[in-house]
């Protein structure tokens, strides 16, 4: 799952190279404390709860070839649909977590009705929130292919999903920002590294 700090207002750009590596680090230390929980615990089977149809659009099918031609693993079929994004939040951090420290959930893929949900203020039209569909498509395949089964540390996900969506957006030129989420990807990979 991608966090992101506010989507308000969102034009595409880092900002200050300081403050968003202070805002990854931020994430980087709330996703590992949840890679903790689920590796404890195991993922809760969540439920979208979202309502209406599932969105359609070129951008989501754009999204969907991207993921398959970096991967070589065709993207499962996922209903996409925008949710509040305290639903997300909800969705990620359970009232037993306590508070969130300011993160907002961008997007979340969730197994157990195969649905991806975004934020419903993120603008499609754009690479970055585009992005995150595409991060969570690569979530989508890896329960589908039983990677969560089988991989050494929840973090390892992350890592992958991250590096997908950093590929993503150095194609359409965004280069810091594929760099900021690369570098947050091995954080999370690294979380439970241990030797």
């Amino acid at each position: 799952m991608r966090k992101a700090r506010s989507l308000h207002a969102h034009d595409d750009t880092a900002g200050s190279v300081w403050d968003t590596l202070r805002l990854a680090r931020m994430i980087a230390l709330v996703a590992c404390g949840l890679a903790n929980l689920l590796a404890a615990i195991g993922p809760a089977p969540a439920r979208a709860g979202g309502s209406g149809g599932c969105l359609e659009g070129d951008w989501i099918a754009e999204a969907r070839a991207f993921v398959a031609e970096e991967t070589g693993i065709q993207a499962p079929e996922t209903c996409v649909r925008l949710a509040r994004k305290e639903h997300l939040d909800e969705l990620v951090f359970p009232v037993a977590l306590g508070q969130s420290h300011g993160e907002a959930v961008a997007a979340v893929y969730v197994p157990a009705t195969r649905e991806i949900l975004l934020a419903d203020d993120l603008d499609p039209g754009t690479p970055l929130a585009r992005s995150y569909l595409v991060h969570e498509l690569v979530h989508a395949q890896q329960f589908a292919t039983r990677a969560h089964e089988r991989a050494s540390w929840p973090g390892v996900l992350e890592t992958d999903a991250y590096s997908v969506q950093a590929l993503y957006l150095r194609t359409w030129g965004l280069r810091e920002e594929a760099f900021l989420l690369q570098a947050l990807g091995m954080l999370q990979g690294a979380c439970g590294y241990s030797d």
